[in-house]
C-alpha cells in the first residue's frame, strides 16, 4: 500500500504552479491508475471542506482521503512549512479550525508560531510533518523539537524528506521521516507515485495510521529499514494439515481458546527455522525449568582445576598408590663377605668389583626437567606458527626473527636433554655392570659379594619422595576453589538473586549433606582418602609409614580415585544478599522470560510467557522489551492470553485459532487493518477488535463493564 501525504490539489498561492489545479474526475482518474491508497490533501494555508468531500465521495472506498494544509510556520525569525493532518472523522471541526486561524489574511501573506500551531490543532490529534534539510523551506531541528515538546502526541511528529533515500537516511539514524509527492502537474503524478514511499502494512484507516506510528519510527519500508514478509508452510498436527503463514522480522501473536493448537504450532515454527540451520526454541517457564537452567542439582557442573592453580596429581597418586618400602643392607651380608677370603686369582684382578655405584637421581631429574620445558617450547612454536592472528599482530621481521630464536633455543634445549637422558643411561648401565660382575664372581667363587651400599640412601630418598609425593597432593587437596556467583536477575525490592556454586575438595572434614560428588565417587571413599593422605604425611618418618599407606590402598573403591578432580564436591542454591532463596513459580517465569528475552538471538518464541506473572511486570517489563526485539529486526512468536502482549505490544501479525463443532480454523491479520482473514478462504473474515475483545477481554460488555467500575473508582 501506498501512502502520499503531501499532495496539493488547488493553485493556493501566488507562486504555485496553475497545474497544480485538478477537478475531481481527473483526481480519481490518476490515483486509481496508481497503487497509491492514502492521499492527504495539504495545499498551502488553505483547507477547502467543499473539494475534499467532492473529492472524497468521488473515490468512495478505492483510495483514503485524508484532510489537511501545508502552513507557513515561524520560529525565532525563521520561516519553514509543515503539513498538519487529521482524521477524515475530524474533517468539519477541522475546516473550522482553519477558517478560525488563517481570518483576514492571504494564502501568501499568512505564517503562525509553533505555539498559536499548537493551540489551534493538538486537539484534534493531527499528525504534524515538517520540511527537513534539503526539504525547503525547512525548520530547524530546535524549532521541530519545540513542536515536539509542546504537542500532546509526541509519536505523530514526522520529518519530510526529499526523497526514499533521504528518508531511509533519517530513519536508520532514529528520526521519524517521510515523504510525499509536493506535486506540480497532475499530468506527472502516475511518474511520481512509482517512487512514492510504501507502507509496511496496510491500514484501514488514520486512526490505524497512528497506531503504526505509535509501533514504529518508522511507518514505511526503506532500503535500510526493512519488515520482510516471509511465507512459510508448516504440518503442526498429526492429521498432517498445511498451514501457510507469512510473518514479518517482527511481533507474531498466536490467541484463541485453550485447546486449540497453538503451542503445536509454535513448535513447527521452531522445527522449520531448526531444520533451516537457525537456532529456535519454545520458551516455556516453570520453578523447576529455572533449576534446570542454572544446573542447581550440579548434574552438567565442568571446571578446569588448572584454572584455579590446582594440580590434578594424577601420576602422585597413582605413585603412592604403588609405592614400596626399600630395604637397607643387612649387616650379616657384610659379616659373609668378610668371613670368606676371596682366594680365586682371577677374580682378585677384577677391580671392577670394588668401584663405588654412580648416583643416577641427578640426571634424571635433569632429564625429566628439561623434557617438560622442551614440550613447552615446542607447544609455543606450534602456537606461533600455526596462529594467523598472530602473525596480524607481529611486524613480519619481528617474527622471523622469533621463530629463529626459538629454533635456536629449542635446539639448545634438546641437546641438553639428550645429554641428561644419555648420561643416565650411561650411570645405569655402570651401575649394573658392577652389580652383574660381583654377582657372576659370587657364583663362581661360591663366595659371598661384597654389597654395593649398605642400602640407606635408596631408603631415605624413597622416604623423601614419598614424602614429597603426600605432601603435594595434601597441598593441593586443602586449596581454595573460588567460583563467582552467577546473577539470575532482579526481584526488585528483595534484592537481586544469584545462583551461588561451592565447590570444594574433601579434605576429610566435610560433613555438610548439602554437598554432592561432582564425579560421582562415593563420598565415603573421598573421605577416607583424604584422611590417609594427612596419616601418611604425619608418619613419613616413622616406623608406621607403610602400615598407613597399606589402610590408603584397601579403602574400599579405591581405585576410582586416581586425581584430585575425584574429590570435588559440589553445592549450587539461589541467594539473596548471601541468604538463601527459593523463588517462587511467578519469581522464577519472571526470571526465565527476562534473561530470555536479554539473549542475542534473530528469533524468539515464547509460549504464553505470562504464565504466573503479575499484569504490572507484563506492561512494565515484558512488552516493552518485545518491543524493543521487534524494532531491531527479530522475529517474535508469541502464544498468548493476555491482552497486554497480544495487543499493546502492537503486532505485524495476529493469528486468532478458532474451534466451532465442526473443525478448527486459522485467521490472520493485525490491528492496522482491523480484520482478520481466514487463510484457506478470502471472503471469510472477522472483526480484529471485537475478536480480541472477545476472547483477551471477555467481550466487549466484560469489557466496558470493567471500564466503567475502573471509571467510578
Amino acid at each position: 500500500m501506498k501512502i502520499d501525504l503531501h499532495v496539493h490539489t488547488k493553485k493556493t498561492k501566488s507562486g504555485d504552479a496553475i497545474t497544480r489545479n485538478v477537478d475531481a474526475e481527473k483526481f480519481h482518474e490518476t490515483l486509481t491508475s496508481t497503487d497509491v491508497k492514502i492521499v492527504a490533501i495539504t495545499n498551502h494555508n488553505d483547507f477547502d471542506l467543499n473539494q475534499y468531500k467532492e473529492f472524497s465521495e468521488k473515490v468512495e472506498d478505492e483510495v483514503q482521503i485524508w484532510p489537511g494544509i501545508e502552513l507557513d510556520v515561524i520560529d525565532n525569525e525563521q520561516r519553514g512549512h509543515l503539513i498538519v493532518i487529521v482524521s477524515p472523522t475530524k474533517s468539519e471541526e477541522f475546516g473550522k479550525v482553519v477558517s478560525e486561524i488563517v481570518a483576514d489574511t492571504t494564502t501568501d501573506t499568512f505564517v503562525i508560531s509553533i505555539e498559536d500551531m499548537i493551540t489551534g490543532f493538538d486537539s484534534l490529534n493531527p499528525v504534524y510533518i515538517a520540511h527537513y534539510l534539503q526539504k525547503i523551506p525547512d525548520l530547524p531541528d530546535e524549532s521541530i523539537q519545540k513542536i515536539v515538546d509542546k504537542t500532546q502526541i509526541k509519536n505523530r511528529v514526522l520529518k519530510e524528506a526529499t526523497n526514499a533515500i533521504s528518508a531511509g537516511i533519517y530513519i536508520s539514524h532514529g528520526h521519524r521521516s517521510i515523504y510525499g509527492s509536493d506535486l506540480q502537474n497532475w499530468d506527472d503524478y502516475e511518474q511520481y507515485a512509482e517512487q512514492l514511499p510504501e507502507l509496511r502494512l496496510p491500514v484501514a484507516s488514520f486512526e490505524q495510521f497512528c497506531l503504526l506510528l505509535e509501533k514504529d519510527e518508522s511507518t514505511i519500508n526503506t532500503i535500510l529499514n526493512d519488515k520482510t514478509p516471509e511465507t512459510i508452510s508448516i504440518k503442526p498436527f498429526e492429521d498432517d494439515t498445511v498451514l501457510k503463514f507469512t510473518f514479518y522480522n517482527d511481533i507474531n501473536i498466536f490467541f484463541g481458546s485453550k485447546g486449540t493448537g497453538k503451542t503445536k504450532i509454535l513448535e513447527a515454527i521452531a522445527k522449520h527455522y531448526t531444520d533451516n540451520g537457525i537456532e529456535a526454541n519454545v520458551f516455556e517457564s516453570s520453578s523447576e525449568i529455572l533449576e534446570e537452567t542454572y544446573d542447581l542439582k550440579g548434574n552438567d557442573f565442568v571446571i578446569n582445576l588448572n584454572e584455579q592453580g590446582i594440580d590434578y596429581c594424577t601420576n602422585e597418586i597413582e605413585d603412592l598408590k604403588n609405592s614400596r618400602e626399600k630395604d637397607v643392607t643387612k649387616l650379616s651380608s657384610y659379616r659373609d663377605h668378610y668371613s670368606i677370603k676371596l682366594t680365586n686369582k682371577k677374580a682378585q684382578k677384577i677391580k671392577i668389583k670394588d668401584f663405588t655405584p654412580l648416583n643416577t637421581q641427578s640426571n634424571e631429574r635433569n632429564f625429566s626437567s628439561s623434557d617438560r620445558v622442551s614440550t613447552k617450547i615446542i607447544d609455543f612454536i606450534d602456537f606461533v606458527t600455526e596462529d594467523d592472528f598472530f602473525k596480524e599482530l607481529v611486524a613480519p621481521k619481528t617474527y622471523d626473527n622469533l621463530l629463529e630464536v626459538l629454533a635456536i633455543v629449542s635446539k639448545e634445549i634438546y641437546t641438553k636433554k639428550h645429554d641428561y637422558f644419555f648420561d643416565s643411561k650411561v650411570d645405569n648401565l655402570f651401575n649394573n655392570l658392577i652389580e652383574t660382575i660381583k654377582n657372576e664372581i659370587a657364583k663362581k667363587t661360591n663366595s659371598p659379594p661384597k654389597p654395593t651400599s649398605t642400602g640407606f640412601q635408596e631408603y631415605a630418598l624413597n622416604r623423601i619422595n614419598i614424602g614429597r609425593t603426600t605432601k603435594k597432593i595434601h597441598d593441593n587437596i586443602i586449596s581454595e576453589i573460588k567460583i563467582i556467583p552467577e546473577t539470575v536477575g532482579d526481584l526488585g525490592r528483595k534484592g537481586t538473586l544469584v545462583c551461588d556454586t561451592s565447590v570444594v575438595i574433601q579434605d576429610g572434614t566435610v560433613i555438610e549433606g548439602d554437598y554432592k560428588s561432582v564425579s560421582g565417587v562415593n563420598k565415603t571413599p573421598q573421605k577416607e582418602f583424604s584422611r590417609s593422605i594427612s596419616n601418611i604425611l604425619d608418619n613419613i618418618l616413622t616406623d608406621r609409614l607403610f602400615e598407613k599407606i597399606a589402610n590408603l590402598k584397601s579403602i574400599e573403591y579405591i581405585e576410582g580415585i586416581n586425581t584430585i578432580h575425584e574429590l570435588l564436591l559440589i553445592k549450587k542454591c539461589f541467594k539473596i544478599d548471601r541468604n538463601k532463596y527459593k523463588p517462587s513459580n511467578g519469581e522464577s517465569t519472571m526470571l526465565l522470560l527476562h534473561n530470555e528475552l536479554n539473549q542475542e538471538k534473530d528469533i524468539y518464541i515464547l509460549d504464553e510467557p505470562e504464565k504466573s506473572l503479575g499484569n504490572d511486570y507484563i506492561s512494565d517489563v515484558i512488552v516493552p522489551m518485545i518491543k524493543d526485539k521487534a524494532r531491531v529486526g527479530k522475529k517474535i512468536f508469541i502464544s498468548t492470553h493476555d491482552a497486554n502482549i497480544a495487543v499493546r505490544t502492537l503486532p505485524y501479525n495476529s493469528i486468532f485459532r478458532k474451534h466451532d463443532i465442526n473443525n478448527y480454523s486459522t485467521f490472520v491479520g493485525n490491528p492496522f487493518s482491523n480484520n482478520l482473514i481466514n487463510i484457506n478462504d478470502e471472503n471469510d473474515s472477522i472483526d480484529w477488535k471485537l475478536t480480541s475483545m472477545k476472547i483477551l477481554e471477555g467481550g466487549e460488555e466484560a469489557f466496558g463493564e470493567r471500564g466503567k467500575i475502573y471509571g467510578n473508582t
